[in-house]
Formats: structure tokens, C-alpha cells, sequence
């Protein structure tokens, strides 16, 4: 109330001078000379207190290739699949004072609600029919799930993120059983065919100048560690598991643990994480799985990402036994529209002198078709050494893009060769073409 008096005790004055000038003898010009004078200083001084300026506290969403969003993209992942770092901003906003308070109290409040909790989506429909399989194998298979993540800033530079999923449909390797799991958004299930759970729900915090993230609860290692902007998401890229995260990685399911990376500002930056191997009900400080990363990235010519990583941890059937591995995961764009990539590893068991190992490698385009702009293709080849056999495959998808919120992506899988693990046979030459519809809220 008080900066209202303010502008009217400094406008009274104004309006005084202003009716001096009608009676003021034209031949004292001095004079009038001298109250315009004065006016032209009042009227700035009502100028600057009729507006100021105000620093407004905003949400944003940042891509690992810079992209900055004001609301948390489909889904909850940015294009390359991965998640968006939150941060919270300040700009500065021009205020006329005139406006009305009440007005203004309002509009802050509505935008303070629909900042504090940012809610995404997905919903996914797959269909994959299995040709040229053994007896019984050549079936149609669905899997149906549904995403609902959550992201809140209890407070500056802390993120709270939530992923609930809910499944169901095995997939064809019900049948097929291959080393390399035709169909990587059907393993969160597990033996089950259908399933409720919490996928991932952590507190994220950024410290020492938002140079040192940490990650602490409920986490899904895959999106810290092995990332690669054309072969890391199942739903929207490939399908096939080997060439969504490296084989040789062999992460736990999503489980308890921490995860801090740390930027230094100069393209480079390094990664540490350590996951329990076991359920909250038992010790989660029995063997964990523990992973560590180089990230270097090169804007030298064309984006590029190179990445190395190594862990260690115990064999999941005996805990007695310990394993490592180590692998690498590299994605560089050749033109804009085009990019490469390649991901290799390898992985040894104590007591087992047979080491195994893993290769994929294969081209991204962005709008193949110049009708379509934002439509993706992608082709990919793997190959698989295990234990139990080895294997090759390869796939390509198409990516439809119909709207901001609607995708149709169209796949087949060719598993040229590779062991069957529940008929002990092998499968060959087997096509599995598929289709997902994918609708992001």
C-alpha cells in the first residue's frame, strides 16, 4: 500500500506544475523553461517507480546435449533416452506496480502449483510375432505396460524422482530363450506375467556449483552408466536387450544404492556407483555391485560421446565368486542427420577360464524421408559370447513419428543363430518383425 502512496504523493506534484504552466506569462520564458525542467525530472522518477524489475524462480529441464525444456518431456526422457537434469533458474521480469497486487499474488500461486510437482507418462503397446521358430515357438506375443513418473524439488538443487510401471506379457523369449532377449522392455518382469512395481524412486542432489550429482535410493544403473544417444532406450529405439546396454555389464535389478558423477566443466566427467545385490530385506552390504565410468565428450567437429567403464562384483548364483568386466560405448554423429555407434565389452568369472564377450555396432538416421522430419531409422548387429553358446543378431526399426505424444516404430529382429535355453537347441534363422505404439503424457 505504501508504494502506491508513494506514486500518487509523486504524481500530485506533477499535475500541480503542469496547470502553473497555463498561467504563466508567455514572456517569462525563464521560468516556464525551468518547470518543464522539472517535469521531465518527475516524470522519470514516476517512470521508475511505475516499473521494476523482478526476479521470477522458474524449473528447468537440461538434456545431456544441452537441450533445455520448461516442462519434463513425454515420458519423463530426453531424446536420447535419458533423463533430464532439473534445475531451478532465476529471470528477471519486468512488474508494472500498477497492476493489481491481487492479480499478481494469483498468478504466482497458480504457477507455484503447477511447478511443484511435474507429472509424465507413458503407455506402450507391443506386438511381435515369432516365424521360422521350433515347435510351438511361432506365436504372436503382446506386452503392454504403462509409466507414471513424478519429479518434485523439495528444495533448491534437490530432485525427488519417482517411476511407477506397470506390465504384463512375457515376450517371446518365453519360448526362445536367447542369450540376448528379443524384447528388453518384457525382462523387468522377470518369471512373472504381469507385474505392479516401484522401477526406480531416488533423491538427487547437486552440490560444490552443480558440479558433483548424487543419486541415492531406488536406481536404474543404465541410466548413469553404458549410455549412448542411439542404442539406450527400448522404447523408442531398439527392442533387443544386447543392443540396448552392453551384455558385459550385467547390472542387478533395480535395487538400493548411490550414484555420484562429477562434471569438471571441460567436456569430461566421471562416474562411481555402488548397488546392492540383494532385496531391502536382506544385508545390502553383502558383495554389492559396484561400477565405475569415464564420459568424455567431443564437439570437435560433430557431437560425439566416448565412454568407458568397469565393475566388479560377485557371481549371482554364488557370491563366493567374484566377477568383473570392463566395456566401452561410443556414439558420434558423422553428418547432423547421421551417427554411428559402437559398443564392445568383456566379462570374467573366478574359477572359469572361458571369458565372455560382446560386440554391437550399427547407424541412427534422423528424418530418413524428407516428408517425414522427425522420424528415425535405426539398424544394429550384435554379436554374443557366453557361457551357454554364442549368438548373432541383428535388427532395424523405424520410428513414426505422428505427433509430439504419438509414435508408431515398426521392427524386425533377425536372430541368425544362437542358442536356445529352454529346448537346449538352437535357433536359426529366426524373424521376429514387431510393432509398438508408444503415447507420451
Amino acid at each position: 500500500m505504501w508504494r502506491r502512496f508513494s506514486v500518487l504523493s509523486t504524481a500530485m506534484p506533477l499535475l500541480g506544475l503542469t496547470m502553473m504552466i497555463d498561467v504563466v506569462p508567455a514572456a517569462d520564458t525563464s521560468e516556464v523553461q525551468q518547470l518543464r525542467e522539472d517535469i521531465r525530472v518527475l516524470e522519470e522518477r514516476l517512470d521508475k517507480l511505475e516499473r521494476t524489475e523482478a526476479l521470477k524462480t522458474t524449473i528447468e529441464y537440461v538434456c545431456p546435449d544441452g537441450e533445455i525444456l520448461e516442462q519434463l518431456p513425454p515420458s519423463g526422457r530426453c531424446p536420447d533416452g535419458s533423463r533430464p537434469r532439473v534445475r531451478e533458474t532465476v529471470r528477471k521480469t519486468l512488474v508494472a506496480r500498477r497492476q493489481s497486487i491481487a492479480e499478481q499474488i494469483e498468478a504466482a500461486f497458480e504457477d507455484a502449483q503447477t511447478k511443484k510437482v511435474g507429472v509424465g507418462g507413458q503407455v506402450r503397446g507391443i506386438l511381435q510375432q515369432v516365424l521360422n521358430g521350433g515347435d510351438g515357438q511361432n506365436k504372436l506375443y503382446g506386452v503392454g505396460a504403462v509409466d507414471l513418473t513424478l519429479i518434485y524439488q523439495p528444495m533448491v538443487r534437490t530432485t525427488l524422482f519417482v517411476d511407477l510401471e506397470a506390465i504384463g506379457g512375457p515376450g517371446p523369449d518365453h519360448e526362445l530363450e536367447s542369450l540376448s532377449r528379443v524384447n528388453a522392455d518384457a525382462e523387468t518382469l522377470g518369471d512373472q506375467d504381469e507385474k505392479l512395481t516401484l522401477r526406480e524412486a531416488w533423491l538427487g542432489l547437486q552440490l560444490i556449483g552443480d558440479r558433483l550429482d548424487v543419486f541415492v535410493g531406488k536406481l536404474d544403473l543404465t541410466n548413469y552408466f553404458d549410455r549412448n544417444s542411439f542404442a539406450n532406450d527400448e522404447t523408442t529405439q531398439f527392442l533387443n536387450a544386447a543392443l540396448v546396454n552392453n551384455p558385459m555389464l550385467k547390472q542387478p535389478p533395480n535395487r538400493a544404492g548411490v550414484v555420484a558423477r562429477w562434471d569438471t566443466n571441460r567436456d569430461l566427467s566421471f562416474g562411481l556407483g555402488v548397488q546392492a545385490s540383494s532385496d531391502l530385506d536382506e544385508d545390502l552390504l553383502d558383495e554389492p555391485f559396484a561400477v565405475g565410468e569415464i564420459d568424455y565428450h567431443s564437439a570437435l567437429f560433430i557431437d560425439g560421446h566416448y565412454r568407458l567403464w568397469a565393475r566388479v562384483s560377485t557371481f549371482p548364483e554364488n557370491h563366493s565368486r567374484v566377477t568383473w568386466g570392463v566395456g566401452i560405448s561410443l556414439d558420434q554423429l558423422l553428418l547432423p542427420w547421421l551417427g554411428v555407434f559402437v559398443r564392445a565389452g568383456f566379462s570374467q568369472i573366478e574359477g572359469v577360464s572361458r571369458t565372455s564377450y560382446a560386440v554391437s555396432t550399427g547407424v541412427w538416421m534422423h528424418s530418413p524421408l524428407v516428408s517425414r522430419p522427425k522420424d528415425r531409422l535405426g539398424v544394429g548387429y550384435s554379436f554374443q559370447r557366453e557361457a551357454a553358446g554364442h549368438e548373432h543378431l541383428g535388427e532395424a526399426y523405424y520410428n513414426l513419428f505422428l505427433t509430439d505424444h504419438l509414435a508408431i516404430i515398426g521392427n524386425i529382429e533377425w536372430l541368425f543363430s544362437g542358442p536356445n535355453q529352454v529346448t537346449g537347441e538352437t535357433n536359426r534363422n529366426v524373424m521376429i518383425p514387431g510393432v509398438r505404439a508408444v503415447v507420451g503424457f
